[in-house]
């Protein structure tokens, strides 16, 4: 006989799970101590729900597996909601097992009592509430077969405190096996004559193809038929930037200079990409209702393809197998048109990465020098994460990702998420260089993982922008109600002696000058980093200054 959080403990490790990360509280303290005997499985303590959940999200996007976070009822579950929420927006699968009050009380306004079920309904794939330990193993398996299974994404599991506690029967842990639709013969066939018949054809490439597995399918497909890639927004490591099929990405706010080249195409193949307003630029490109040009969408939930936008063809299958079905079909040779497309593109793409601005300006270092002087000087697998803000930009401008280097950051767009995610990604790799960016805005939303990362013996290099600004609110702002600015300055702390307090190699970068040497002393410390570079305001993105905002304005 197990108690039930002994069977639930088991049951993660019986579905490949290592690590799993929480804030630990009262109503799961069974679990708690039911991990302490599994040799098997890491826990990470965070210091806020929201960090724990977004750890366990970067941590599925690197590693493959389920995210999985606990924490405890009501507050605890309210704080981990941004997590969940990007594990939607994102398509990652995840699992959140929530502590709950005892069964005789539920229903009663207990203490910190939250209907977990209504709570999170709307934003996931499946919620369940474990009133019989004997079913716990039985919804544990289907908790994960729901996460990855169509469109992946959140399920949040409910444990009430005294049922966790109950003792169960031996019995075997069951595990799902996996599904993995392949596309009909006929549909590739379609698809490989459609390609045939097109001289501007273009795939986006999505999300879902970013596994070892996905991105060599989507190489051989690209290399086969001669077709250009563009990445949907924060997939641009999905191919190398540097590849000649590499076409450009599809982020916040791209260039549109890139759009008006993309939009030259004559088919649309969407591969594991939703083609939401980010990456269609406001539904411009492909257009929604009504594209401009035929649009072929592969995706494995049949509810999602053509739901809002006319299709010419929807594939519900894994966009993984349907990339392997259609590189076996690729002709001998690509067609020139297509590779003369590919090579403007390309080329294209390679302009809009060059940036000839200064390194400084009166208010401090244009954020796009320190970028620059990153991509310079890490290593080809190194690890980028990304909160979001401006400064994201300058990121996702200067750094060269794909091959084996590869970018973390939310397509919901959450600020908090870069600090949590470097850390679980230090963890998963720690053999590899991790840079996690952050704003000011973001850094003090989370920045207190960094707590997490000596406890665990994590190395990330920790950068923050500071510029004294909610910087994307403050160009909005500068856009929509000129001379009219409220609410997005920041008083800032000492970010260096802030970054000491944990124990961590702080520097600050008040110059141009101090980039490269404390680059070159932060890449060779082998322990936590922390950098806080004080960055030009005025430069507030690599498309635009303060000023000129305000003229247009």
């Amino acid at each position: 006989m197990n108690r039930a959080a002994d069977i639930l403990v088991a049951s993660l490790i019986q579905h490949d799970i290592d690590r799993v990360f929480c804030v630990p509280g009262e109503s799961y303290l069974s679990v708690l101590d039911a991990m302490v005997d599994a040799a098997d499985l890491q826990v990470v303590t965070a210091r806020h729900e929201g960090g724990a959940g977004f750890m366990a999200v970067a941590d599925a996007k690197l590693s493959g597996r389920t995210a999985v976070a606990f924490v405890s009822r009501g507050p605890g579950a309210m704080n981990a909601a941004i997590a969940v929420h990007t594990a939607q927006q994102d398509a990652v699968p995840m699992i959140l097992f929530v502590g709950q009050v005892e069964r005789p009380h539920l229903g009663m306004n207990a203490f910190q009592e939250v209907d977990h079920a209504r709570l999170f309904a709307p934003m996931c794939k499946w919620t369940a509430e474990v009133h019989d330990p004997a079913r716990l193993a039985d919804i544990v398996a289907t908790a994960f077969h729901r996460a990855r299974a169509g469109t992946p994404g959140p399920v949040v599991i409910s444990l009430p405190e005294d049922m966790l506690e109950e003792t169960v029967a031996e019995a075997p842990v069951p595990v799902r096996g996996p599904t993995r639709a392949a596309a009909a013969t006929s549909d590739i066939e379609a698809l490989r004559k459609q390609i045939a018949a097109a001289r501007r054809p273009l795939i986006v490439a999505g999300g879902l193809l970013q596994t070892e597995a996905g991105r060599s399918a989507l190489l051989r497909v690209a290399e086969g038929f001669g077709l250009p890639v563009a990445a949907a927004v924060r997939q641009i490591d999905v191919i190398d930037n540097d590849h000649p099929n590499y076409a450009g990405h599809m982020g916040y706010g791209a260039p549109g200079a890139l759009i008006a080249a993309l939009s030259q195409s004559d088919l649309v193949l969407a591969v594991g990409a939703r083609l939401g307003d980010v990456t269609s630029q406001g539904y411009s490109f492909p257009a929604a209702p009504c594209p401009a040009q035929p649009v072929v969408q592969v995706w494995p939930d049949a509810a999602e393809l053509g739901s809002f936008r006319d299709l010419a063809l929807g594939i519900a299958a894994d966009p993984v197998e349907v990339l392997s079905q259609l590189a076996a079909v690729a002709p001998e040779a690509p067609r020139r048109a297509h590779l003369d497309w590919c090579h403007d593109l390309h080329a294209g793409a390679l302009r809009l990465r060059q940036w000839d601005g200064p390194a400084e300006a009166e208010d401090g270092v244009v954020f796009g020098a320190f970028v620059r002087a990153v991509d310079a000087m890490l290593a080809d697998d190194a690890i980028i994460a990304s909160d979001a803000g401006n400064f994201g930009a300058w990121v996702q401008k200067a750094i060269r990702f794909g091959g084996n280097r590869r970018m973390l950051g939310p397509c919901s767009g959450a600020m908090g998420f870069g600090v949590p995610a470097a850390v679980a990604a230090s963890l998963r790799f720690p053999g590899r260089q991790v840079i996690g960016f952050a704003g000011d805005g973001g850094m003090l939303m989370t920045g207190n993982e960094l707590a997490t990362a000596m406890q665990y013996g994590a190395s990330p290099i920790l950068v923050v922008s500071d510029n004294g600004s909610y910087g994307t609110i403050r160009m909005h702002q500068e856009k929509t109600f000129p001379n009219r600015l409220a609410m997005t300055d920041l008083k800032n702390p000492d970010f260096r002696a802030w970054g000491e307090s944990f124990g961590a190699l702080a520097f600050q970068i008040n110059r141009a000058d101090e980039i490269r040497p404390t680059l070159q002393e932060a890449l060779s410390a082998r322990r936590p980093v922390f950098i806080s570079v004080r960055t030009s305001l005025e430069y507030i993105s690599p498309n635009s200054t303060i000023s000129q905002l305000a003229k247009r304005g």
